[in-house]
């Protein structure tokens, strides 16, 4: 096996027992033997505990990232490109439910203001697809947005307070409701008038 298979390995297993008995209740043997394998091995990926709950999260992060970019990579112009990245990246966590479970033990590592942000590199990233695609819509006359940037960073904080809404504070279909009301708001908001 090579290594970054075995990397990516490690931090599964890390995430999901870190997803089931939480970062304080979890030791590194836990995870070791979940992967049947020695305790030091594990020394090899990550120095402690600490780091290897880093690294298994931001692999994770990578990982919802990465299916935004492939569903957004097929779209054809902004407004759908909007529109299936802001559906792709909220619903993701319907499908991790290891990460899912993470963020409810431990919402500090999404946070809503980004001077708290443990992952701003990943997350900045993210900005920066909004970015992209609002460049994009600007360029081809679609979108008429003065301040790209601001308007990226402001969408971004309005998709992290669905998800901590909807994934950490669990308050359901009225909470996805909302989500697919503000989309349809922001879009429509974000057109321009002909």
């Amino acid at each position: 096996m090579k290594r970054e298979e075995k990397t990516e390995k490690i931090y599964r297993a890390a995430l999901d027992i870190f997803a089931q008995y939480g970062f304080k209740k979890t030791t590194v043997e836990d995870i070791a033997n979940e992967l049947n394998l020695a305790k030091g091995t594990l020394y090899l990926y990550a120095a402690d505990k600490q780091d290897l709950y880093k690294n298994s999260v931001a692999w994770a992060f990578g990982i919802w990232q990465n299916r935004v970019k492939e569903a957004i990579s097929i779209c054809k112009d902004p407004v759908s490109k909007l529109e299936v990245l802001t559906h792709k990246a909220y619903g993701y966590l319907s499908e991790d439910r290891s990460l899912r479970k993470i963020l409810e033990r431990d919402p500090d590592l999404f946070p809503l203001f980004s001077s708290k942000d443990p992952y701003a590199d990943i997350n900045n990233e993210s900005i920066e697809m909004l970015r992209s695609v609002l460049k994009e819509g600007v360029s081809s006359g679609v979108f008429d947005v003065e301040d790209i940037d601001s308007v990226a960073k402001s969408l971004f904080s309005i998709y992290v307070m669905f998800i901590q809404k909807t994934y950490v504070a669990e308050e359901g279909d009225e909470v996805k409701e909302m989500f697919e009301n503000t989309i349809k708001l922001l879009t429509l908001g974000l057109l321009t008038r002909k």
